[in-house]
């Protein structure tokens, strides 16, 4: 039996729609290894190159959530997340920018999510002083992992653990990723608001603080073994170790710029990495490290056969 005329194209042009629609609409910026910063000012995402800082393009902009805060990448789901300080978290493919979906929509202040270990999604709420956790299809409210003072950017350690920056508490909560249940706190200096999180290679802690602007270091067992801080700083936010060159780069609200610096000796390599400065406000930073070979937008059978008609 021979396939009729419309079904033989249908079936030869298949594999070209396909392909199509996993490149997803032009206009998008930025790849893997890129560099995506947030703007609360300007409520949006910026892509630069991840090896040379330079501007490549605004990859999104703030759907429900207002004032763009920290960025996460999915690993494996060709996704990222933007907290915000009202409105909930925006999702976004990180293929084509697009916007897929909102969590917590109405909101207040929800500084960063991550996607969890096993799939869900962790937000870490202000108003509820928690991280709560979500469904990653229907966004739906599932509960609460644990408790946190004010918390604000977290990160999946080495360990696999949860370390959470706790903005208004003044320390940093080491919860297990899976369960919430409680595994180690350790505080910074006294007046101190954490930030953000990052580890380094040799097992050395990262932890960015506003008060004294500046980087604290910390020794496996969480002692407080040094700090350095950038050029001009004024409100250090996001940092995040560089896929590329392994070098430390830490986003600066006040002097609006990313900077670099040495993971070895931690004297700053670049004090203006973003070419040109993007000229307000930034928050967050994160290089995109998708594990996808072969990353395929979602559609319908609907939208397929409609296409062929």
């Amino acid at each position: 039996m021979t396939l009729s005329y419309h079904r033989l194209i249908r079936t030869l042009m298949l594999p070209v729609l396909l392909s199509a629609l996993a490149a997803g609409p032009a206009g998008a910026f930025g790849g893997v290894g890129d560099l995506y910063v947030t703007s609360d000012a300007s409520n949006l995402v910026r892509a630069y190159n991840g090896t040379n800082g330079t501007f490549l393009g605004n990859q999104s902009f703030g759907v429900l959530g207002s004032g763009s805060l920290g960025i996460s990448f999915g690993a494996t789901n060709a996704r990222y997340l933007v907290g915000s300080f009202g409105g909930g978290v925006d999702e976004y493919s990180s293929i084509t920018g697009a916007y897929i979906k909102t969590y917590n929509p109405g909101g207040s202040w929800m500084w960063s999510a991550i996607y969890a270990p096993n799939g869900n999604v962790y937000v870490a709420s202000m108003s509820s002083n928690s991280i709560e956790i979500y469904d990653p299809n229907t966004a739906a409210f599932i509960g609460t992992l644990c408790g946190v003072t004010g918390p604000a950017d977290m990160r999946i350690g080495p360990n696999g653990n949860l370390y959470i920056c706790s903005f208004f508490g003044g320390y940093v909560l080491e919860v297990n990723a899976g369960n919430g249940n409680f595994v180690s706190q350790w505080n910074t200096p006294f007046g101190e608001q954490p930030n953000d999180i990052a580890f380094l290679p040799n097992g050395e802690i990262l932890v960015t603080a506003m008060g004294t602007n500046v980087c604290y270091r910390y020794d496996p067992a969480y002692n407080l073994i040094g700090s350095f801080a950038g050029t001009g700083w004024g409100r250090p936010h996001g940092i995040d170790i560089s896929p590329a060159d392994g070098n430390i780069y830490i986003a600066d609200g006040v002097s609006t710029q990313v900077h670099v610096f040495d993971p070895v000796t931690f004297a700053e390599l670049d004090a203006a990495y973003l070419t040109p400065g993007p000229g307000d406000k930034i928050v967050d930073l994160e290089f995109r490290r998708d594990t996808l070979i072969t990353p395929v937008e979602p559609t319908t059978w609907t939208r397929l056969k409609t296409m062929f008609k």
